[in-house]
């Protein structure tokens, strides 16, 4: 018997194929719980992720406040520059109506009426973080970072302060913020 006598196995071209379907299902069935449980481009959880994690929207909520002052209604519109490095609420800075800082009381309920004026993708909240795009109120969002407001879409949202400080209102699309997208609220 010599070395050229030993039995090769080979596979015949149905079971390479066969090996073939299953590799790519694997593929395809982790892409799928990769991008079902998480958000790839802001890095959150989804709602599915945050249910698969037993995470509930109940931490996050804030309590309900009673509304007992004025109501205040405010315009805001996204617009970017025609280089698209500054953002900004209603006017790009420099001009009059810049992000304009709210004063409210406590008890009071601003009114936000949100427009995308602009020609890019956008999402509005509330939040007290001095930085970033997270810690939204809740109920004061009007879309989200996963699905923005598209140009000439718009909504409503409310906020009713329940402790006097410094709010802010934001483009909650991660990177817009420090593009310029911020504005103060200022409760007594």
């Amino acid at each position: 018997m010599s070395e050229y006598d030993e039995t090769v196995y080979r596979t015949s071209p149905g079971r390479a194929a066969k090996l073939m379907i299953i590799l790519v299902g694997l593929v395809v069935v982790g892409g799928v719980i990769f991008f079902a449980l998480g958000d790839y481009w802001i890095s959150e959880l989804s709602p599915a992720g945050k249910a698969f994690a037993g995470i509930t929207d109940e931490e996050d909520a804030a309590p309900a406040v009673a509304q007992t002052g004025a109501d205040i209604p405010v315009t805001l519109d996204f617009i970017e520059s025609k280089d698209f490095r500054t953002l900004a609420f209603n006017a790009l800075p420099g001009e009059p109506g810049n992000n304009p800082t709210i004063n409210a009381k406590v008890g009071d309920r601003i009114i936000f009426n949100i427009l995308n004026a602009g020609k890019s993708f956008h999402a509005f909240g509330v939040t007290l973080n001095e930085e970033g795009f997270g810690g939204i109120l809740s109920g004061t969002d009007v879309a989200a970072a996963n699905s923005p407001l598209k140009p000439g879409e718009g909504g409503t949202s409310q906020f009713i302060p329940g402790e006097p400080g410094t709010y802010y209102y934001i483009c909650t699309v991660p990177g817009h913020r420090e593009m310029g997208m911020v504005g103060t609220i200022i409760v007594e």
